[in-house]
Formats: C-alpha cells, structure tokens, sequence
C-alpha cells in the first residue's frame, strides 16, 4: 500500500533518529511505496517499532497526529512535525517523570489504587522560546516498567 509522501518523509526521520542511537526500527512493509492500494480499505496508522529500552511504538496517522507510545506504559499525542524530535528525545535520555500527588495521603491513596509512584512523562522538543513539552499520564502496568520509573524528575 503506498503511503503519502509526509508519512513517508515521517517514516525516514524516525529511521534517522533510532540509527543515530544504534535502535534502527523494525522493517515497516506498509511503507513499501511499489504495493498497489487494496480497494476499499480504510487505512489504520502506520506504526514504527523501536524495541530495547525503552521500548518505542509510533503510530503514524495520516491526519498528522502521531502517537508515540513508550513502555507500553505512556502515551504521547505528538503533532507529525515534532514526532521524530520526541522520539530521538527519548532514545537520548531526555525523557523526565512528574510526580503528581505529594504528601502522605496523595500516596497512601495513590498505592491503594494500584499506581503506586503517579507520574507524567515530560518530553521536551526544541530551544528557547519555541521549546514544546509533551506529556503523557504513566498508568501502572505489570511489571512495572523499570525505565519509565527511572527517569530523572523534572524541574520545577
């Protein structure tokens, strides 16, 4: 099936981004611009996979609202012009976690709901005043993912 041209441009610059961090992704056969269309098809995203840690899955979408999904764990809405940023961010050690509940009861309650360390993840794309942070709710999954818990805390 061919794809349009932007999620192709798309589908390089996150092979650019994996191979300057030696994690090239998995082979993306949708994106094999020779295959004729299957009539009547509705298209679902086209997704590119960055195994090891953390484990990246970008769903592509045609409208150009990109999804980058990290430790199967946190999911990032990420407008296409940024997709490929986000991903190289987070392939760099860019990644932070914001805590969101603080005292003794926040936590109490936080463990007895089952998310025993409530975080955002905080990724942040670009310089100065044109800097754009996305964040994304880390919801508890088993096992808890060691990587996301990991991440520095963010500032402020």
């Amino acid at each position: 099936m061919p794809i349009d041209d932007a999620t192709q441009a798309a589908v390089r610059a996150l092979w650019e981004a994996g191979s300057r961090h030696g994690r090239a992704p998995a082979p993306v056969p949708e994106a094999d611009p020779w295959e004729d269309d299957v009539q009547g098809a509705e298209r679902s995203p086209l997704v590119v996979v960055l195994a090891g840690k953390p484990d990246l899955q970008v769903r592509l979408h045609r409208d150009g609202e990109d999804e980058v999904v990290v430790e199967d764990a946190a999911h990032l809405e990420v407008p296409r012009r940024d997709t490929a940023a986000v991903v190289d961010a987070l392939l760099g050690g860019g990644a932070r976690r914001r805590p969101r509940v603080r005292g003794v009861v926040g936590n109490l309650l936080a463990a007895l709901s089952g998310s025993p360390a409530p975080s955002d993840l905080e990724v942040r794309v670009g310089e100065g005043d044109a800097a754009r942070t996305y964040r994304a709710a880390i919801t508890a999954t088993q096992p808890v993912s060691v990587w996301l818990m990991s991440r520095p805390v963010a500032d402020g």
